[in-house]
């Protein structure tokens, strides 16, 4: 299990370059959301649709970047492997309900250990969170690759790099 923590752009201020809604909760971020030129050249891992449909089932806060009308593309991902989007965690989300988060990653770790159930060999897990902090609104990603029972310890992580 490898856990790595990095710099990320402001989520807020890219979200409004781009004119998307600027997430005050939890988000799925496109692959390319750091760089793209517009938000109709987002791109979309598949798994994304799984996990807002996980979360909206399981009454997990859930912002989209564009409106209902908007849709970005999505990249089939073809390994042994479970690529998840990448998450965003608002700082006010972690203020004002800080268990969304620790049922945010139980359900993708229910999801997770279903999906691999039966599946012979190493199962292997890639997640990326993205977590504004509390006191400057920076960013930092965490990027998470290992077995779906490490995913339940990224919620002392992400606490305490809001906290920060």
């Amino acid at each position: 299990m490898t856990t790595k923590i990095t710099d990320y752009i402001s989520v807020r201020q890219r979200a409004s370059e781009l004119g998307c809604t600027v997430p005050t909760r939890i988000a799925i971020l496109p692959t390319n959301f750091d760089f793209v030129a517009a938000r109709t050249d987002f791109q979309q891992l598949s798994e994304a649709a799984t996990v807002k449909a996980l979360f909206r089932t399981n009454n997990v806060p859930l912002d989209d970047l564009l409106p209902a009308s908007e849709r970005a593309p999505y990249i089939q991902n073809n390994s042994f492997e479970w690529l998840a989007p990448t998450l965003f965690i608002s700082s006010s989300l972690l203020i004002d309900n800080q268990a969304a988060v620790s049922v945010a990653l139980s359900v993708l770790s229910n999801y997770i250990t279903d999906f691999f159930k039966g599946v012979p060999g190493q199962k292997t897990v890639k997640l990326d969170i993205v977590v504004e902090r509390n006191g400057d609104m920076s960013c930092k990603k965490i990027s998470y690759e290992g077995d779906v029972n490490g995913i339940d310890s990224l919620v002392d992580v992400i606490r305490q790099i809001s906290n920060e």
